[in-house]
């Protein structure tokens, strides 16, 4: 009854939220930016210096002089002193719940260090002293620099904690954390008293330990299930509460507005919905909420009328989401051949289970039930995007989208390939009249580089994040982060990164000199364009946001290097911090940040 109460809530919420101002024709401004560098991504008047706002819109987009003639005297006025002015950028996939949890509870996918795990724990108790700890995701990096052997031909040995390192630091404080992989689980003294665990405890059915060189347990353990046991070390439920989530949802609501993000498409439960429309309700929502429901839930959308355009310009909802494979980093991303790193050559990747689908309708492939699902939802109106991302896969979802087209007709669909990380070369042509979107996240290209000819050879590399040739092709670009990750890597919600990854092709560390695949990069211009207009248009919002234009929505981003003029390597480091500063963050004519 609970799920269906909150796929009922939006619905409720959703009418009456915003009215049309009336008899504002002849008012002044009430926000007037000038002295800019703007780039509107409106092909009709690229470029201007001066932006008005009135109410939650844009009056006028031109040269200083035109614009301050809509001065007032309560208009707000700033000098931007030459400052770059772009549309608010708007992410195309992120998971906010997940992020809330991962910027709540301890990260250390990038330690596999002992002094680094203590300087991340330290830090951490420091910042929530009384607080269970968990979380962890160590070692996830670490895969990647060890390579496969030693000089000597050995495996080499991957770090593993040891909870000697931080029982002092965490005093009394349980602390439970993953692998990230989950192939391993580690404990602090306390946990492991409160999970019964002693001293001198022998390997069981259920644990082996891992060993110091004494034959002390570590606190490091294999788990054969896992499932539900963390209640157990850390001494009773620590998922979190309604404050707790109102607490994690402001922290990464900031992160999303000092990242200069005035839009984000999520995927996420249904509790976090009820969070975006209480923060609605409160004023405090500062970034625009398009939500995907699972796309086994397209039945009680219909049922509630909920379908594509469904809510309001602040939390939107219309959209459902699917998978049929898995992901590179874990080899699960679904190929025609097995991949390249599999010494027994079987592994191809897996298809997605359809856990909603009963068992006797499932097939190996899922096809059937999956693509009369997807002719369903399409039917009755609701935006279908489905996660694809090994070659096979991507054959696969043009096969279901040519059915569903034949099954309802050709019209304005904008099926969302999301993630679309490998084409085979034959499948690119086929991309042409489906009316597809590409539904990228381009810092996936950057992080995932150092290994990817590695699983899948240099040949099927060349269909890899093939920005340039899906869109020649005939497919919409839509960039997003994939904020905050998965379990095998961080993905920034900053856009930098995105745009640092279309337009060079290199990691932050600025390898391989001159770009992977080079011929596929993007100009700046380009990757903006994605990273703004190119999401409104994935989500049907084109008409009122994605360009600084008159009569759309106010969302604004202000940084303070011009991107048209700087070097690529200008915004961002060789350690991957980002240079290049937000200044001001704009929703709906609202400074939501401002540095």
């Amino acid at each position: 009854m609970r799920k269906i109460y909150l796929i009922v809530f939006p619905v409720m919420l959703a009418l009456g939220l915003f009215g049309e101002a009336r008899g504002q024709s002849d008012r002044p401004a009430d926000l007037i930016l000038h002295n800019a560098t703007v780039w509107t991504v409106d092909e009709t008047r690229p470029r201007a210096e001066a932006i008005a706002v009135r109410g939650e819109k844009i009056l006028r987009v031109g040269s200083n002089a035109e614009v301050m003639k809509l001065r007032g005297r309560e208009t707000r006025v700033i000098d931007l002193k030459g400052a770059f002015v772009v549309p608010g950028f708007n992410d195309n996939h992120i998971h906010f719940a997940s992020a809330a949890s991962f910027f709540w509870n301890i990260q250390l996918m990038d330690v596999h260090k002992d002094d680094d795990l203590v300087a991340r724990v330290r830090e951490y108790v420091k910042l929530r002293p009384a607080e269970a700890i968990r979380g962890g995701g160590w070692g996830a990096y670490e895969q990647w620099e060890l390579g496969a052997a030693d000089a000597a031909g050995k495996p080499k040995e991957a770090w593993v904690p040891d909870r000697r390192l931080i029982d002092t630091i965490t005093g009394s404080t349980p602390m439970f954390i993953s692998k990230f992989d989950n192939s391993m689980y580690f404990a602090n003294t306390v946990a492991l008293r409160n999970a019964g665990i002693a001293e001198n405890a022998a390997d069981s059915d259920e644990i082996n330990h891992v060993r110091d060189r004494l034959g002390r347990i570590t606190g490091t353990m294999q788990i054969r299930n896992a499932r539900g046991i963390e209640a157990k070390f850390l001494g009773g439920d620590q998922r979190p509460d309604n404050k707790k989530r109102t607490q994690m949802t402001e922290n990464v609501l900031r992160i999303i507005r000092e990242a200069g993000v005035t839009s984000f498409q999520d995927i996420s439960d249904h509790e976090q919905l009820r969070l975006f429309y209480e923060f609605l309700e409160q004023d405090r929502l500062t970034a625009r909420v398009n939500f995907r429901y699972g796309i086994e839930y397209w039945p009680q959308m219909k049922a509630l009328g909920i379908k594509r355009g469904f809510g309001t310009p602040m939390i939107r909802l219309g959209a459902v989401k699917g998978h049929i494979d898995g992901i590179m980093g874990t080899s699960g991303a679904r190929f025609y051949e097995p991949y390249d790193s599999d010494p027994t050559r079987t592994n191809r990747g897996h298809w997605r289970p359809l856990t909603w689908v009963s068992p006797e309708r499932r097939t190996e492939l899922n096809r059937g039930p999956f693509t009369q699902t997807m002719i369903d939802a399409d039917a009755a109106d609701i935006q279908v995007t489905v996660h694809a991302i090994g070659d096979e896969a991507l054959g696969v979802m043009l096969d279901m989208i040519e059915a569903m087209t034949r099954a309802n007709g050709p019209r304005d669909r904008r099926m969302r390939l999301v993630h679309a990380q490998v084409f085979a070369p034959k499948d690119f042509a086929r991309l042409k009249g489906l009316g597809v979107v590409a539904e990228v996240q381009p810092f996936h290209l950057s992080d995932d580089m150092r290994w990817m000819e590695e699983r899948i050879g240099r040949e099927r590399s060349k269909g890899a994040y093939a920005f340039k040739t899906i869109r020649d092709k005939g497919a919409v670009l839509s960039f997003g982060s994939d904020f905050p990750g998965t379990s095998a890597s961080i993905y920034p919600i900053n856009p930098i990164y995105a745009l640092f990854a279309a337009v060079t092709r290199e990691t932050v560390r600025r390898t391989p000199a001159g770009g992977w695949f080079p011929d596929e990069r993007l100009s700046i211009e380009e990757a903006i364009k994605a990273h703004t207009w190119g999401s409104a248009y994935a989500s049907f919002e084109d008409e009122i946001k994605g360009t600084l234009t008159a009569g759309k929505l106010a969302d604004i981003t202000v940084l303070d290097k011009n991107l048209l003029t700087t070097k690529p390597y200008d915004w961002i480091d060789e350690r991957g911090n980002v240079m290049v500063n937000v200044l001001y963050t704009i929703v709906g004519g609202r400074v939501v940040y401002q540095r």
